[in-house]
């Protein structure tokens, strides 16, 4: 096995690991805070006046993101949504249960094509795009489980900034490395560039945070593995809250940073 192959399969390990640990983390934050149904409703919105009557949600979580987008279309499409983390799918499963035509499947979100057979109007991935490693074959895949005129539609995370978008965590911490996730945005929008049939355009979204909401949202487990990714989580906790603290203390205002991205395919 090359070494490319060994540190992908070792980070799918990690993320979904992570991410088991992480489900009740992130049902709390969204109840407290609402940051992903904001996204997938934001991202609904800028699809326009599609309205899908098949749609994949790749990396579906708790299930936040297929919810919303069920609800944010005049005719609810039938819904297929994908995560590796069979524990997340569980909160999806109970979060979902009782509405119509949601089929949730255990997966790896690389190998699209060996789950579904079906097309679709449109494959939604909400903040889950940057946490694949090998994120060029999802696409790629995804691409293909497309019909003319449908869309590829992400909310990709661009990181914490200053008033100024300059990245405050660099800003505030120059001798820590620190990636916001497995892929850079200039990766994405190479990839993205390359699926000749379809056109690009995305939209920044940048809004104010407070202590309280960075703090919530770095505690999550699989959000503080980046920062600290050989500490157990239980040693973690008080290292974000000095994180955390020293960032606001050194940059203020904060600002938390997204993509939309919508490719449309001709």
């Amino acid at each position: 096995m090359n070494d490319k192959l060994l540190f992908n399969r070792k980070f799918k390990a990690a993320i979904e690991r992570n991410f088991n640990e992480s489900v009740n983390f992130y049902d709390a934050f969204e109840e407290k805070h609402h940051l992903f149904e904001t996204l997938t409703m934001r991202l609904c919105e800028l699809t326009g006046s599609l309205n899908p009557e098949r749609v994949l949600d790749v990396g579906c979580g708790t299930g936040i993101s297929t919810f919303a987008i069920k609800k944010a279309f005049p005719r609810p499409p039938i819904m297929y949504a994908i995560d590796i983390s069979e524990m997340m799918l569980a909160r999806a499963r109970e979060r979902c249960r009782g509405i119509d035509s949601i089929y949730f499947v255990q997966g790896d979100a690389e190998h699209l094509s060996t789950y579904f057979k079906e097309k679709f109007d449109a494959v939604f991935y909400t903040a889950s795009i940057f946490l694949i490693p090998n994120f060029a074959e999802s696409i790629s895949q995804a691409c293909s489980l497309i019909v003319p005129g449908g869309v590829l539609a992400i909310s990709f995370y661009t990181g914490i900034f200053d008033n100024r978008q300059k990245d405050a965590i660099v800003k505030a911490f120059p001798d820590m490395k620190y990636r916001y996730g497995a892929v850079e945005y200039a990766e994405l929008k190479k990839c993205l560039s390359a699926q000749k049939s379809f056109r690009t355009t995305d939209v920044d979204y940048h809004f104010e945070i407070g202590g309280e909401f960075l703090e919530d949202f770095l505690c999550i487990p699989a959000q503080s593995a980046g920062l600290f990714p050989k500490v157990p989580y239980e040693k973690r906790k008080p290292l974000v809250g000095n994180f955390c603290d020293t960032l606001t203390r050194k940059v203020s205002p904060l600002f938390m940073g997204w993509k939309f991205i919508l490719s449309k395919k001709k």
